[in-house]
């Protein structure tokens, strides 16, 4: 469970009482072909939800996990179904524009990224609201990409 799961039901037995986990089904079409649904809690964005995948969506970060302010641009998806999913922010809207000039983020030059289309959304900003939203991952965490060396040196 992530830290924002632990606050919410934290928030809730606080306010009074029990609280009920509402979890609805995203289906996520991998990279391989294969679909995977995911049940996840109401309120998790894309991004968190994957990790109940094989490996969670990529997010061009070495170590994995969003950036700290939600500005990289690299956890692309398509989404293919926006039943029960959220609506696409200014802010979002924003960062993948600045993604795609390869405006500077974190202080980096970057290079710029590939175009966007009607599908295109950040996996970090799409809020699971309901069930049946489908979800195209174009490109899942390489955790060999973290591994040490084997030799240890």
């Amino acid at each position: 469970m992530s830290r924002f799961g632990i606050r919410n039901r934290l928030k809730k037995m606080l306010d009074g009482g029990p609280s009920e986990i509402t979890t609805h089904p995203v289906a996520y079409l991998l990279p391989d072909g294969t679909t995977q649904t995911v049940h996840a809690e109401e309120g998790y964005n894309l991004l968190m939800a994957s990790q109940a995948l094989p490996a969670p969506i990529s997010t061009g970060r070495r170590a994995g996990g969003p950036c700290p302010d939600g500005g990289c641009g690299l956890c692309r998806v398509e989404v293919t179904n926006s039943t029960g999913l959220s609506g696409m922010t200014e802010r979002e809207s924003d960062t993948m524009e600045a993604h795609v000039r390869g405006d500077k983020h974190e202080g980096r030059e970057r290079e710029p990224g590939p175009p966007v289309n009607e599908l295109t959304r950040l996996a970090c900003y799409c809020r699971i609201n309901g069930p049946g939203g489908e979800v195209r991952v174009l490109e899942l965490f390489d955790y060999g990409s973290i591994s040490g060396d084997p030799e240890g040196t």
